[in-house]
């Protein structure tokens, strides 16, 4: 097909109007030259990158602002927080309604795909695949699905990664050294996998440095904060969430590494927990970001990006790779991220509306002015 629009293209985002050439699903080219075809579609927005939400827990969306003011442990620490014990008396019809709102959510808001950390292990992962299923997958956001083991057996652990695209774990301080070390082991045997018949790489991710009390936590009992005491046991994440506190060590560990960081900010704030030195971690680690808790925070990467900018004032374009291109490379989305040759042509479709028109800098009026009622929702 022929797409006709105006494009953020490359991984500079320049602005191109002109024609893009698609084939079999990939971006084979673009052209300026006028086309007079019934396979041309035009677009009269702007055409982005496809939006990615790198970290939420979309179930959470069927308790929305429980625990206003409590603290983070008294709301998500399982497995006695707030969250958990809601959740727990929720009936699994509930759940999936719930999920899939959370997903026209996110649709509305122009992601694309999205990385949620499921928890309740088996019956965890498939409700969400139930919910997906019900509202139709054709038309949903792409779930990446990190399970959680409900029990620490070895068992446990391998259906749960088995069923799932990897693992997405609370934090260390929940688990023995053995106990990582053993689910790690597990991991690492069905690291690879094959899915619709290509070979592709499951994930292991972790929230680290959360709030203060976890990084005191581990200082007192192990004697090091949690990322080295993930690296010290050879336990390598393919990335980390959150940082909200990292040291100055542990950023020069995860960059040793090669540990990227998904960053929180938003949901950071709302759980009073603090601010991740964005400025340090952008310089030295491979950034994405996430709007997590459903509970507690919209699934709009609008908002997210509007947000950092207004505290960070980093560069615009730096928001917006974090958000596309980062966060692609951080959950192994193979050739999606940035509208180029070689890319898939998904993409998020922006309306020529009030956020954008007189724009002199269309990437920021992008990320500080758009909302979900400037998506147009288009699926190619």
């Amino acid at each position: 097909m022929l797409l006709k629009s105006n494009f953020l293209y490359g991984e500079d985002f320049k602005l191109r109007k002109g024609v893009l050439i698609i084939e079999d699903g990939m971006i084979k080219g673009f052209t300026n030259e006028a086309y007079n075809s019934d396979d041309v579609f035009e677009f009269k927005g702007f055409v982005i990158p496809p939006l990615i939400n790198a970290h939420t827990h979309i179930a959470d969306n069927s308790i929305k602002d429980i625990g206003i003011n409590k603290s983070l442990d008294e709301l998500v620490k399982p497995p006695n927080g707030l969250k958990h014990k809601y959740l727990s008396g929720c009936d699994e019809k509930t759940l999936i309604e719930g999920i899939r709102f959370g997903l026209r959510d996110m649709r509305e808001n122009g992601i694309k795909y999205f990385c949620d950390f499921r928890e309740n292990g088996i019956l965890g992962i498939n409700i969400l695949k139930k919910a997906m299923k019900k509202e139709g997958i054709e038309r949903c956001p792409k779930g990446i699905i990190l399970g959680r083991p409900a029990n620490l057996t070895k068992k446990d652990v391998e259906e749960v990664i088995k069923s799932s695209d990897g693992l997405g774990l609370s934090g260390a301080n929940e688990f023995k050294d053995e106990d990582l070390k053993m689910i790690f082991k597990i991991f690492k045997k069905f690291e690879k996998s094959t899915k619709n018949n290509y070979l592709y790489k499951k994930l292991f991710s972790i929230h680290v440095a959360e709030h203060m009390g976890a990084v005191n936590f581990s200082l007192k009992n192990y004697g090091e904060t949690e990322v080295e005491r993930l690296i010290n046991l050879g336990v390598k994440p393919d990335f980390v969430i959150h940082g909200t506190h990292l040291t100055d060590e542990d950023i020069i560990l995860l960059n040793d590494k090669k540990i990227p960081v998904v960053v929180c900010v938003r949901a950071n704030l709302s759980f009073n927990v603090g601010m991740p030195n964005l400025k340090k971690m952008s310089e030295n680690l491979l950034l994405g970001i996430g709007t997590d808790n459903f509970m507690a925070n919209s699934p709009s990467l609008f908002k997210e990006m509007d947000f950092i900018y207004k505290l960070y004032h980093l560069d615009p374009k730096d928001i917006l790779r974090m958000a596309t291109i980062n966060n692609a490379k951080i959950l192994n989305i193979k050739d999606v991220g940035l509208i180029d040759e070689g890319f898939k042509g998904v993409f998020t479709f922006i309306k020529k509306s009030n956020s954008v028109v007189f724009s002199r800098n269309i990437v920021a009026s992008i990320i500080t002015r758009c909302e979900k009622g400037d998506i147009a929702n288009i699926w190619i």
